[in-house]
């Protein structure tokens, strides 16, 4: 199954209008060819509890799994709509995004929710095997303009008299 990425706010709120969407999402994402259970290795449907939608549980071994388990959304009370919304504000808007618009934005009590939602988020954008440009500390661009109009000396340059 394609998963389909939204384009714009309006895509984002079709596609993910509550949580159960956002459950189903990350099950099928997790699981695409249908769920296996990583403690007994069988796949077949998983058993679904009412009061713990999260939650999965293996009909054979009785394991239950949670769909967050091994993500950046690991044991968070957080609703899965606003983890989704975050990760689409943050990658949308160019500069970024403080905790404190996000705070904003997600109607979150808590501002150090915001930060931590936001610091796994970065944390989960980073490439474990990015390419070494020969430093001995990374080295992190968001945009940049090479070149321009002028020829010569560039913006910024003062020559002295």
């Amino acid at each position: 199954m394609k998963t389909h990425h939204p384009q714009s706010l309006f895509d984002f709120l079709k596609l993910f209008p509550g949580e159960p969407e956002c459950i189903a999402y990350l099950e099928t994402t997790r699981w695409t060819n249908g769920f296996t259970c990583p403690e007994c290795g069988i796949s077949d449907t998983a058993q679904r509890i009412a009061t713990r939608p999260r939650i999965l549980r293996c009909r054979h071994c009785h394991k239950d799994i949670s769909l967050t388990a091994g993500t950046i959304m690991h044991a968070t009370r957080t609703s899965l709509q606003a983890w989704f919304l975050a990760a689409y504000l943050m990658t949308s808007k160019t500069p970024g995004m403080s905790a404190l618009q996000l705070q904003r934005q997600l109607g979150l009590s808590r501002y150090e929710t915001a930060f931590q939602i936001l610091h796994k988020l970065r944390v989960g954008m980073v490439r474990p095997s990015r390419d070494s440009i020969g430093l001995d500390w990374p080295v992190e661009v968001d945009e940049t303009l090479v070149g321009g109009r002028t020829r010569g000396k560039g913006r910024g340059v003062v020559t002295s008299q």
